[in-house]
């Protein structure tokens, strides 16, 4: 079986962002909803031999702990809006979508544990996000991590030729190359003025951070280079404590996907929207979601579609 397994915060608030306007007659919000509920029901007739599912975020005390900045530069959603995502999980239950999450765990190592288990011969499992931290995951003819249109950025598909095209290094090093670069969309500093060519040769060279830093007397940098690294030892690895994902979690919280068509007509009408059947809804989630591939699976070629 194959499966497409959907960030649910990273699609909401895009979701969110692009159809902020949105309101019902009576004022209430509902750009957040019609914009998820669209893009899954698009995603879903292109993909109709993935199995879809959901994952959600919980607060992960134990990385704010490790970095009390974490995420700090992100603006919450006002309550007005996050009351959407309620109704969306309702609606995603009853149109047969099976959900996922854990009580103090982010959707990124949820869905990291998720692709472990479902990975596997002649299997294909697609990542649904633009997160940066899925591309750890990546495995050439197994897992695909789909970024999807961001404003003037297209949308890609991410193979392991495209991860070391990008950043220099392959999936399975990642986690430590941007513990050393950093990544500011979370607030995690990096080495500063050190290059990314520079930073991507030593991670390709050692593999590890305890090996980078073993090495620093021997490899070519200059004295400034050095020093800078070695100054930011603490920050990286905290980073690394914090990027690399956990693919083994256990007790994975799961609302299992049922089919209630008047729920769906509920939800709509609450927020007014008149472009989805939930008929049809229903239909395209239960009739396809065991759809097993003969191909062989070396070369995958998909289609690629985003609302965004």
């Amino acid at each position: 079986m194959n499966y497409f397994l959907i960030d649910a915060f990273n699609l909401a608030y895009r979701a969110h962002n692009v159809n902020y306007e949105l309101r019902t007659i009576e004022g209430l919000s509902s750009g957040m909803f019609y914009g998820f509920l669209r893009t899954i029901f698009s995603l879903k007739k292109k993909y109709r031999g993935y199995k879809f599912i959901v994952v959600w975020d919980n607060h992960a005390d134990h990385k704010f702990d490790l970095n009390p900045e974490y995420k700090s530069g992100r603006t919450p959603l006002p309550q007005t809006v996050t009351q959407q995502i309620s109704d969306i999980k309702k609606y995603l239950q009853h149109c047969g979508i099976d959900q996922y999450e854990k009580k103090g765990q982010e959707a990124d190592d949820v869905i990291a544990s998720l692709v472990e288990m479902f990975k596997g011969e002649g299997n294909t499992v697609i990542v649904y996000s633009n997160d940066k931290d899925f591309l750890q995951l990546v495995e050439t003819g197994r897992v695909i991590v789909y970024k999807p249109k961001v404003g003037l950025s297209p949308e890609k598909f991410y193979d392991e030729e495209a991860v070391i095209e990008k950043f220099g290094v392959s999936p399975s090093k990642l986690a430590c190359f941007r513990s050393f670069a950093g990544d500011s969309s979370d607030a995690l500093n990096g080495v500063p003025r050190v290059p990314r060519k520079i930073i991507a040769g030593l991670v390709n060279e050692h593999e590890e951070i305890e090996r980078v830093y073993d090495s620093l007397e021997e490899v070519k940098l200059t004295d400034f280079q050095r020093k800078m690294l070695m100054e930011h030892r603490g920050s990286v690895e905290t980073n690394f404590k914090i990027i690399k994902l956990d693919r083994y979690l256990e007790g994975l919280e799961k609302t299992e996907g049922a089919y209630e068509e008047e729920t769906l007509k509920s939800l709509l009408k609450k927020y007014e929207v008149k472009s989805i059947n939930p008929a049809m809804m229903i239909d395209l989630f239960s009739s396809s979601l065991n759809i097993k591939y003969t191909d062989p699976r070396d070369n995958i070629k998909l289609e690629s579609y985003s609302l965004f």
